[in-house]
């Protein structure tokens, strides 16, 4: 569906009146720009999901607006079949003094799309966005999240046969977000082509089936999608040792305003309450967390992330992925219990994140960083971050 061939983009930089002087009566011009990405050449299958990543500044943007058709390449070529619905710049397309629905017009011309196919759709984008009489109103008077409303209906319910997301699902109320979040599952269940760009590395893992890691405007590495994030991961985790700062702040800045939230979050060891840091012994007492929250709706999944000091991850646990549902008290309430038995961590101290997702594992509704301090003590001499769990003998081998 996409053939990316030796893309590359150059931005040349603007002129002095006296340089563009010279260059015309003779001197040797000088045109050294900026290259956003260079040589970048892959292709995607129809129905397949590619997720893009790197650090701000890689090139991402710049590649899906070539895709998109916004930006000329300076040199290569690319060849998009079907019909493509686009989520970029935040009100990228729309006029501001034209109302909501004069947008959808203008969009979906853009989109190639004339007034005939735009009116079979139209019912279905306004019952999307529902954006109430503000759909009548020009969109200059509209929020950000209300710029996303329309801007993701228009590109999803024309049946886009590809579908390219950069950066947008953070905007808006969790409500509409997780509304996005089926859209987009939908779609790749019919089995639209779909890009998609994130710094959340979770949710490229979690939808993409092979990913794109672009760095300084190459490619760094390409392939399935958790071979290129634990490249990825350990690129950035070596490059400094307050990485995982960033990572908390990138991932906090996915949340959305929710009506889904945390209501208590108790730690315990060896079955009793624990303090904010509590020293554990390797291999000897119990780690316990009671988390307790309120919903409006879908019930949501709870992630539990150990990390070292400097921020990488040691150690999760995931009631999606484990299949558990949450459990309620006599009075109603919800919660989640997870229970380690004789954590096998070794002598170090660790931080603890607690996160609740949509039922997906997708969308974050709410998180907490570290919420908790695991300091864990050993009196033997082994080495490392945990312990695997081994015995010694004859090996039970064929």
């Amino acid at each position: 569906m996409i053939s990316v061939q030796s893309i590359t983009k150059e931005f040349l930089p603007r002129k002095h009146p006296v340089q563009f002087l010279k260059d015309m009566f003779g001197s040797t011009p000088n045109h050294s720009g900026f290259k956003a990405i260079e040589d970048i050449s892959f292709e995607i299958k129809k129905g397949e999901v590619v997720g893009i990543i790197g650090k701000n500044g890689a090139g991402k943007s710049t590649l899906l607006q070539i895709i998109c058709g916004t930006l000329i390449p300076t040199k290569g070529e690319i060849i998009v079949r079907g019909k493509i619905g686009a989520l970029l710049e935040l009100g990228a397309g729309f006029h501001p003094e034209f109302t909501g629905i004069e947008n959808i017009y203008l969009s979906g011309a853009t989109m190639g799309l004339n007034k005939t196919e735009i009116d079979k759709f139209l019912d279905n984008i306004i019952e999307f966005a529902d954006l109430g009489n503000f759909i009548n109103k020009p969109v200059k008077t509209y929020s950000s999240g209300m710029m996303m409303r329309l801007a993701f209906s228009v590109s999803t319910c024309v049946c886009p046969e590809v579908l390219v997301i950069d950066e947008v699902l953070s905007v808006g109320d969790q409500e509409f977000s997780q509304k996005c979040l089926d859209r987009i599952l939908e779609l790749k269940n019919k089995g639209t082509t779909i890009l998609f760009c994130s710094h959340s590395i979770y949710q490229v893992e979690a939808l993409c089936d092979r990913a794109i890691w672009i760095h300084r405007g190459k490619i760094k590495s390409i392939g399935k999608t958790k071979d290129v994030t634990m490249y990825y991961n350990e690129h950035e985790m070596g490059k400094t040792s307050k990485i995982g700062n960033d990572i908390l702040s990138e991932s906090s800045s996915e949340r959305v305003k929710t009506a889904t939230h945390f209501t208590h979050i108790d730690f315990f060891k060896n079955g009793e309450l624990a303090q904010k840091e509590t020293t554990y012994r390797s291999r000897l007492d119990d780690f316990s967390v009671k988390v307790g929250f309120t919903s409006q709706g879908r019930i949501p999944t709870l992630a539990l992330s150990v990390r070292k000091p400097n921020g990488e991850i040691v150690a999760s646990a995931g009631s999606l992925n484990d299949k558990v549902d949450h459990l309620e008290n006599d009075n109603g309430t919800s919660y989640f219990e997870i229970h380690i038995n004789k954590i096998p961590l070794l002598m170090g101290n660790y931080s603890v994140d607690m996160n609740l997702f949509c039922e997906h594992g997708i969308q974050t509704l709410d998180s907490v960083q570290h919420i908790f301090t695991l300091r864990v003590v050993q009196d033997d001499l082994e080495q490392g971050i945990v312990n695997l769990g081994h015995e010694w003998g004859r090996c039970h081998h064929h």
